[in-house]
């Protein structure tokens, strides 16, 4: 019987990109940074699959084509966000997926808790729309723009205060295309930008940012830098539950008033409280979102607010 050749002393098995590594690496590269925990949703696993995940992520990582980067914690280990390395992003440009931006160790504002937080927290919202579908037949995402990639084509609006004119610019957290499928084979776009709060910021700074976004529906701005008919605004609060959530609206209210808007405009801004753990079906269908002037007893689904 033929003897198979001894391999040499020190070499080893060279690495060899399988179809899950490849799911992995596409993942990151849709949503920039994730967690293995996010990583298990983004790719469609079922949740008791974390264990092959963080393999995954480790074998990506031990062969350069992920950055680990570790999460800030108060107690205990910190869990890992995992980027996009070099090796990554020419692996797959090498497979003609469009790579429009990585993380860079340079970028020191990306290593900030706050911005990895929020970051997270914009994509368990976005994981979360990607599997709409699978609770809610008649809805799906068909597309959604990251706000790393909304950054490139910033919309810039004039403000002014008494007769000083300020530009200010509008930049939403991320662009969800959602489509509604009707009985008769139609299908009905369902346009969302996303403004995910975690609490940081103060009634001034918001007051400002939501003027901004007044301006942004007034003049039809979505219609240039999205191609959109309309667009709804949806704020999605990630940290201190319905009290932060009413305190938005109250300052929302406030603008409102301010500026003498009219109610139609008032409801293209929709408020919600995320849960701890996202569902689907929940956050997008049911009746969790409130416009600035509704009760306790008028939520309604992000999918009814008015259009233009």
């Amino acid at each position: 019987m033929k003897q198979a050749t001894a391999r040499p002393v020190g070499t080893s098995t060279p690495f060899v990109i399988t179809a899950s590594h490849d799911a992995v690496l596409q993942a990151v590269s849709r949503y920039h940074l994730l967690t293995s925990v996010q990583l298990v949703r983004a790719c469609g696993y079922s949740h008791n699959s974390l264990a092959r995940v963080q393999r995954l992520t480790k074998q990506l990582v031990d062969n350069e084509y992920l950055l680990p980067l570790p999460l800030p914690v108060v107690r205990g280990k910190a869990p890992f966000v995992y980027s996009l390395a070099r090796k990554g992003v020419n692996y797959l440009k090498a497979a003609g997926v469009a790579v429009r931006g990585y993380f860079r160790p340079s970028q020191a504002q990306e290593k900030s808790y706050l911005f990895l937080q929020h970051t997270l927290s914009v994509n368990d919202v976005l994981i979360a729309a990607a599997n709409l579908h699978k609770v809610a037949s008649g809805y799906s995402l068909s597309s959604f723009t990251h706000e790393r990639e909304l950054k490139r084509t910033p919309y810039k609006v004039r403000m002014w205060h008494g007769e000083e004119e300020e530009p200010v610019t509008v930049i939403p957290d991320a662009f969800l295309q959602f489509v509604k499928h009707q009985e008769n084979g139609k299908e009905e776009n369902i346009p969302i930008l996303l403004e995910l709060d975690r609490a940081t910021a103060e009634q001034k700074h918001f007051r400002r940012n939501f003027r901004a976004r007044i301006a942004f529906l007034k003049e039809e701005g979505y219609k240039k830098l999205l191609g959109t008919a309309t667009i709804t605004f949806a704020y999605a609060v990630a940290v201190s539950g319905e009290k932060r959530r009413d305190e938005l609206r109250s300052w929302a209210r406030k603008e409102l008033a301010q500026t003498r808007e009219q109610r139609w405009l008032s409801n293209l801004f929709l408020f919600c409280d995320l849960p701890r753990v996202l569902d689907p079906k929940q956050l997008f269908i049911d009746r969790v979102w409130f416009t600035p002037f509704d009760n306790a007893l008028q939520p309604q689904g992000l999918f009814e607010a008015q259009v233009l």
